[in-house]
């Protein structure tokens, strides 16, 4: 089970940072998913490191 959520999580984090990457080259924002992007992944890393 841990190596399916550090799967999921790292899978996640590399979408976040595809779409992060055509916002930029867009010039468009996403504050709304941005907030929830630099709220929720301190939480999902400290998820994984205490289950590993």
């Amino acid at each position: 089970m841990q190596i399916d959520n550090q799967t999921r999580s790292n899978e996640f984090y590399t979408n976040c940072m595809r779409y992060f990457e055509a916002l930029r080259k867009t010039g468009k924002q996403d504050y709304g998913f941005e907030d929830e992007f630099f709220y929720t992944m301190p939480a999902m890393s400290e998820k994984i490191v205490s289950e590993q």
